[in-house]
């Protein structure tokens, strides 16, 4: 398929995406042909692809990545009719991924950068609809609250694009709070800043419902690791599997979140840092519901944050330590000892009733931030038909919903927010500039 008949075919798949999701019977059965008997076993298991021929069938668009970003992306793409297949060297929401752990908060506030709080805006109503459609629970709403001593520059400027976008919000006094929220200790708190329409996401279980939606739809999936096979002058034209595949197409876009360093390490050398996250889970005192959804809200204070108890999973509290780069392959995860005890002081700190309850789970992972902060979406500078996603930032997955549909009509030439291009680029400046 050349490009103009690839837009052509986009053009009007995209027509009938912006009047609803089409039925899997609307694909067209070159898509749904590609979604052989072989690949849903290579899905499954590891064995049965290196029995499989070594090139699998061609795709319009192969999504490397299975995570917020390149999830939702392929999602799109298969709706809007286009023949896609998605790869993942883990699968999605497994443990080594950004985009996994059980939860992710989805908030508001972001300064002054009113982007992210206007996607913020678009994706309740998105992952409301998709909650709907899977008959599955995604999203709980439990209010957030910013505890702060002062005005800072981020809140102020928070507080004024709320009131431009009209988003709800309350600043509750120091009294009130601690009415409000005696199991929290206030000491001194001036106010805190409280957005009632945001809550947590479920993060793991979140990708895995993108993905069975994608091959439910007509997608193929395939769990092996990727990289860029040979090229045509820019054009890349396939890329190589670690099964002895290779996958060709007219369009690669590279979700691969923390991978991309070893993906395009020419390009990407110092334009991302993995920094090691760590999460807590402590257990609630026996009977006492103060700590569980819906009678706590997501909270932040001192550069952490945390959510109620969500389903059994025990207070979740996410602190900021001095930051360690990992890889993502590589790193352990288990905490060490002090971290442990780092955990400990800020729970005792600010929430004593939960001073002496266990550590009931933990998580270990890694952001995957840019130099800005802001989004990567951008041609490969060496290839036309190579898209890098990424940059996530410590807020990709909340606008993950919303991000894979601009993606996905970047890709197919048909930008719906031209004004973001720039925004999102591929920038000069380095971590080591």
């Amino acid at each position: 398929m050349n490009r103009r008949t690839f837009l052509k075919k986009t053009s009007k798949a995209t027509a009938i995406f912006a009047a609803g999701l089409p039925a899997a019977s609307s694909f067209p059965r070159s898509a749904e042909a590609s979604r052989s008997d072989h690949s849903e076993s290579a899905s499954r298991s590891g064995d049965s692809l290196f029995a499989q021929p070594s090139t699998v069938s061609a795709a319009d668009v192969v999504v490397i990545g299975a995570g917020a970003f390149g999830g939702w992306t392929a999602l799109y793409l298969r709706e809007m009719g286009l023949s896609v297949t998605m790869v993942d060297q883990y699968g999605p929401g497994n443990s080594r991924a950004t985009s996994g752990g059980e939860s992710r908060q989805i908030r508001a506030g972001y300064g002054e950068r009113d982007v992210y709080t206007r996607w913020v805006l678009e994706a309740f109503g998105r992952w409301k609809a998709r909650e709907a459609e899977w008959n599955k629970r995604l999203f709980f709403q439990t209010g957030q609250v910013t505890l702060a001593r002062d005005w800072t520059k981020t809140l102020t400027d928070t507080r004024k694009v709320f009131d431009n976008l009209q988003v709800k919000y309350e600043v509750i006094g120091r009294d009130d709070l601690v009415r409000r929220y005696p199991q929290m200790s206030m000491d001194g708190i001036a106010f805190g800043f409280a957005v009632p329409s945001t809550g947590v996401l479920k993060a793991r279980e979140g990708c895995v419902a993108v993905e069975q939606a994608f091959e439910k739809k007509g997608g193929r999936f395939l769990t092996a690791k990727a990289e860029p096979g040979r090229r045509s002058g820019r054009k890349l034209d396939d890329i190589a599997l670690s099964t002895g595949q290779r996958v060709s197409a007219q369009t690669f876009v590279f979700a691969c979140g923390p991978w991309l360093r070893k993906v395009f390490a020419d390009v990407m050398k110092d334009k991302l840092i993995t920094p090691r996250r760590v999460v807590f889970f402590y257990g609630t005192p026996p009977g006492d519901e103060r700590f569980t959804f819906p009678n706590f809200p997501t909270w932040a204070v001192d550069e952490a944050y945390g959510f109620p108890s969500i389903e059994g999973r025990g207070f979740k509290v996410v602190p900021t330590f001095e930051a360690e780069m990992v890889d993502p392959d590589t790193q352990e995860h288990t905490l060490t000892a002090d971290e442990i005890r780092k955990g400990r002081e800020f729970v005792a700190r600010w929430f004593p009733a939960l001073k002496d309850q266990p550590l009931v789970d933990a998580r270990v992972c890694q952001r995957e931030d840019s130099v800005d902060e802001h989004f990567i979406v951008d041609r490969h500078p060496a290839f036309d038909n190579v898209w890098i996603v990424g940059g996530g930032s410590g807020h990709g997955y909340k606008h993950g919903i919303v991000l894979g549909d601009y993606v996905a009509h970047r890709v197919v030439g048909k930008a719906t927010q031209p004004e973001l291009t720039g925004l999102f680029k591929l920038k000069d400046k380095t971590f080591r500039a």
